[in-house]
Formats: structure tokens, C-alpha cells, sequence
């Protein structure tokens, strides 16, 4: 059953007013300053071999992003990760790695730092001593090449390798330690919210006084016991149709949706990222990345995770067969028992980066503007709001009667019921996906 994820509201694009020439005559000012700051770092990109158009093209991207030139460059996919950082370590006179073996890093909690911005990790080597592998920026280069000039001893001790080789050792180094806190950190922390136990002891003893009262009931009274049950269930059941029809009312006087104006004006925008959690569903890889390109986010502001389990070797082919873009990172779990979504995601929340994060299933189609009407809707409310929930809509519920009933029970839901109870602030279940959270508030409470 495929399902669409579309925005929280109607989407309506419009562009700020025009208020004149002095706002316009600040906007260029401003891209002006943008490109002297630009300019060295655009001088060393032409000396290490890349096209002057390509650096004005990612310098007007860097100038709306608020990032650098080489930041884009590098999330563009025009140059070769492994290339680009080849070149700077022939600029700076030191060996290049491109891959490091995960057992010359000594694991820790702090190492996992390297998973959000890779920068440096010390390798230690048997019979020598330790050497750095560095990420550097293009705009330190010459420091650091100057440095090497004058310390020969500094090409022993340092390589240069790209931020794609420290993550993947990284993943590997610290994977057995942070599969141990996915299965097991939420019950060691906070016991009570954990489904390990399934029945407290006061539960059990509850459920056992209520069992054995209606054993006694029915042996005792049998027919009076009918009667409770009946008001009982007939009661839960009127409940259910009061709620539908108080909904319904809500949504005559309240409406069952409101516009949501989303500037298109050029802004910096935060690091956004994407977690799917996939397994064992090679044949929707295909679609699923096709679906997550189209969305309307900057490259360089995008991290998206496709989390599936180290032995998935038929998926993990199948994504390596697509070859998606440097905005893609491919998380592989530890083989360990359970294998479910929440341990998989769990296991990747510590490589997020962005300061926002959404998780889709493998079989979504999210709506391109999704992630800009969720940003959208965080920066307009307070802190204190965690989490967004997108509506799900069947996109096949015309093919058949059950798909219909299908695509009903879902607008019902996400389209009248959900938003009622969030109005009245009331608990409301989320679904398994398009689930938006800001990342510092999803870690604090464990994740």
C-alpha cells in the first residue's frame, strides 16, 4: 500500500514585496560582501583545477545558504569527494588515505562527535607513533602547507583523508558500543518507559483481582455480568462516535485547515536531516531515492540516512547500484538482536547533524515542500513545541474497495482528528512516519 506524505497545510508560495530601491540596494550590498568573502577562498579553488564558472555558480549558492564555496562544491557531486581532498593534501605536501581501518581508533562516547563534522582522528599504528588523519578546509590549506615546510617532521604525523572515510571508520570503530545503547540504553536510563516490562508488579496484581472477580461473576451471576459487559462496551463505543461528532464540530467552526504562506525569498536555512529506516526492501530503493531527491531543501543543508542492517547485503547492493548523491549516507547497523525500526534509528540518531530531523519509511513519497513548511512551522512557534506530525494520504485508494477504506480511515485521522486534539492540546498518537522533530529535544529525552 504506497502512501504520500503531503505538508501539514495547503501550501501557498509567494515572494516578500517589492519596497524599493533602498531594499534592493541593500540586498546587493549584501551580495557583495558575500563574494569579497568569497574571494580567496575562490582564488584556491581555481589553483587546485576547478572551472571558474562552476565556483561562481557555488559561490551564489553559498552567498543564499550562508555556507562556503567548497561546502557546495562538494555537496553539488561535480567533484569527486576523494579527489578534491587528494588535491589538497598535494597543495599542502602530505599523505593522502582514503580509507582508514577502523581498528587504529580507540572507541569512546566523545569520538562520536566526528560522526556530525568530521575534523580529525587519531590512528595508532603498532611499533609507531600516533598519526592524525585531518579533514582540512581549503581556506587553511596554505597555513598548513607553510607549517609542513618549516616542521618536516609534521608529514610523518599527519595524512590528509576526506570527511567520508572518518565517518565509515567511525561508524565501525564505535558500532558494537552504540548498538548496546540503542537495544539497551532507554532501559538502564529511564526503566519505567521502557517496553521490556511488559507488566509491573501492581499491574499484574490488578489484572489478576479484576480477572478473578469476573470469574467469580460468571459463576456466580452470569447473566448480570452480560449486562455490565454489554454497558461497558457499548459505552466505549459511544465514546468513540461522541469524539468523531465533537471532531466534526470542531471542524465547522474552527475549519479543517489553515494556508501556510512560505517565503521563497532566499534565506539561510538550518541542516535538516533524514532518517529512513530500511530492511530488507531492496526492490523500493529505486523509487525511495528518486522521492527523496526531489525534495525542495539545499544539498548542502541536507543529511539523509538510510539506516539497514550490516547482513542486508541485497539492500545495501541495491543502494550502492543507484549510487545516490553526497547528501546520502549510508548508516550499517550492527547485526544484534531485535532487529526492529526504533533500535535502527536509535543507532543513528548519534551521526545526525541537523538541527531538525524528519524519518520517513522506505515506501514514501514525501511532498516536495514538506521539510520548508516544517521548518516554517518550528521557527513561527516556541521552543517548547518538539515535534510536527505530516498527514499520510493513500495514493492508490482508488484501486479497490479496501485501498478506499484505507484512504477514508487516513484523512479522518490525519485530516480532522489529529489536528482537533492537538488544538485542545490532548495526547495524540503519532504515526510510524513523517514525524518532525528538533533534534535537541528527541536526544534529551533519550532518543
Amino acid at each position: 500500500m504506497w502512501t504520500r506524505e503531503y505538508g501539514f497545510a495547503r501550501l501557498v508560495a509567494h515572494r516578500l514585496p517589492d519596497t524599493g530601491r533602498s531594499e534592493r540596494g541593500a540586498v546587493s550590498a549584501a551580495r557583495t560582501r558575500d563574494f569579497a568573502r568569497f574571494r580567496h577562498e575562490a582564488l584556491l579553488l581555481k589553483a587546485l583545477g576547478i572551472s571558474k564558472p562552476l565556483i561562481a555558480c557555488m559561490a551564489q549558492r553559498a552567498a543564499v545558504t550562508g555556507t562556503s564555496i567548497e561546502t557546495e562544491v562538494l555537496a553539488s557531486g561535480a567533484i569527486d569527494e576523494e579527489a578534491y581532498y587528494g588535491g589538497l593534501a598535494r597543495m599542502a605536501g602530505l599523505p593522502f588515505v582514503a580509507e582508514i581501518p577502523d581498528g587504529m581508533i580507540n572507541d569512546g562516547p566523545a569520538l562520536d562527535c566526528q560522526l556530525k563534522e568530521p575534523t580529525l582522528v587519531r590512528l595508532h599504528c603498532n611499533g609507531r607513533a600516533p598519526v592524525i588523519a585531518l579533514v582540512p578546509k581549503i581556506t587553511h590549506i596554505e597555513g598548513l602547507a607553510s607549517r609542513v615546510k618549516r616542521s618536516a617532521c609534521l608529514g610523518e604525523t599527519i595524512v590528509i583523508t576526506t570527511p567520508s572515510a572518518i565517518r565509515r571508520a567511525v561508524w565501525k570503530a564505535g558500532g558494537e558500543r552504540r548498538g548496546r545503547v540503542a537495544v539497551h540504553g532507554l532501559f538502564q536510563a529511564t526503566q519505567p518507559l521502557s517496553a521490556r516490562t511488559v507488566v509491573t508488579g501492581d499491574q499484574g496484581f490488578s489484572a489478576g483481582l479484576l480477572i478473578s472477580g469476573l470469574l467469580m461473576l460468571l459463576a456466580l451471576a452470569p447473566q448480570l455480568l452480560m449486562i455490565i459487559l454489554h454497558l461497558i462496551l457499548s459505552l466505549f463505543h459511544l465514546g468513540g462516535l461522541m469524539l468523531r461528532l465533537a471532531v466534526l464540530a470542531h471542524t465547522r467552526r474552527h475549519g479543517s485547515e489553515h494556508e501556510t504562506m512560505l517565503q521563497s525569498a532566499d534565506m539561510a536555512l538550518p541542516i535538516y536531516s533524514v532518517m529512513v529506516a530500511i530492511y530488507r526492501e531492496a526492490a523500493v530503493v529505486p523509487q525511495l531515492i528518486a522521492a527523496l531527491d526531489e525534495i525542495d531543501w539545499p544539498r548542502s543543508r541536507l543529511d539523509i540516512k538510510l539506516v539497514c542492517e550490516a547482513d542486508d547485503l541485497e539492500t545495501l547492493a541495491a543502494i550502492a547500484k543507484v549510487r545516490p548523491g553526497p547528501h546520502f549516507e549510508v548508516v550499517e547497523v550492527p547485526a544484534m538482536q531485535p532487529r526492529t525500526k526504533p533500535k535502527a534509528l536509535t543507532y543513528a540518531l548519534a551521526g545526525a547533524r541537523g538541527e531538525f530531523i524528519t524519518i520517513y519509511d522506505a515506501e514514501d513519497r514525501p511532498h516536495p515542500q514538506q521539510l520548508r513548511e516544517a521548518y516554517h512551522r518550528f521557527r513561527l512557534s516556541s521552543d517548547k513545541l518538539a515535534c510536527l506530525q505530516s498527514p499520510l494520504v493513500i495514493a492508490n485508494g482508488g484501486e479497490s474497495w479496501l485501498s478506499a477504506v484505507f484512504a477514508l480511515e487516513y484523512a479522518a485521522l490525519f485530516r480532522r482528528l489529529l489536528p482537533a486534539l492537538g488544538f485542545y492540546r490532548m495526547p495524540l498518537p503519532l504515526g510510524g512516519t513523517s514525524n518532525h522533530f528538533r533534534t535537541a529535544a528527541l536526544t534529551g529525552c533519550g532518543g
